[in-house]
């Protein structure tokens, strides 16, 4: 019986395939980096998640916006905020000088992959912070169960 070896590999083929691992790599984080997608929305106001107490809370700062000009909607596993800022030039102003707070609309969509109790969910809107609580509900995923193992009879 005859053994043969495979050849080594040449050294340049083995720093191509790391070289394009770690370009995967970083092109993976990346994608981890970027914000969520706008949806169409003409800007974007942060967003902050935690979770303390039990319960799941969300910040948006939404400066100069009334309760009337937002919406917080939760529909299959994912919170949709969205809102409209309204441009508000004073009395007898022909144009400005200089415009740096953002108009117009947004929308902001975070996944929720945690179980939550969205009946009892609650939003208050106060010095143009919006902030969502949202009560966590106990995870059943690492419950064990055990399953009886019965034996056959055999004859």
């Amino acid at each position: 019986m005859t053994v043969t070896k495979k050849p080594p590999r040449p050294p340049q083929t083995d720093l191509s395939l790391l070289r394009r691992e770690i370009n995967q790599l970083f092109e993976r984080l990346s994608g981890m980096d970027r914000p969520d997608p706008t949806g169409g929305g003409e800007w974007v106001p942060g967003i902050d998640v935690f979770e303390c107490h039990g319960k799941l809370t969300i910040v948006v700062e939404v400066p100069g916006m009334q309760p009337e000009s937002l919406r917080v909607v939760h529909r299959d596993g994912a919170m949709e905020i969205t809102g409209e800022r309204r441009e508000k030039r004073p009395p007898g102003a022909l144009g400005y000088l200089c415009l740096e707070r953002p108009q117009g609309r947004f929308s902001r969509t975070l996944t929720l992959d945690l179980p939550v109790d969205i009946s009892q969910a609650e939003a208050r809107l106060s010095g143009g912070v919006l902030t969502i609580t949202i009560p966590r509900l106990k995870d059943r995923r690492g419950r064990e169960i055990v399953i009886p193992i019965t034996r056959e009879q055999t004859s």
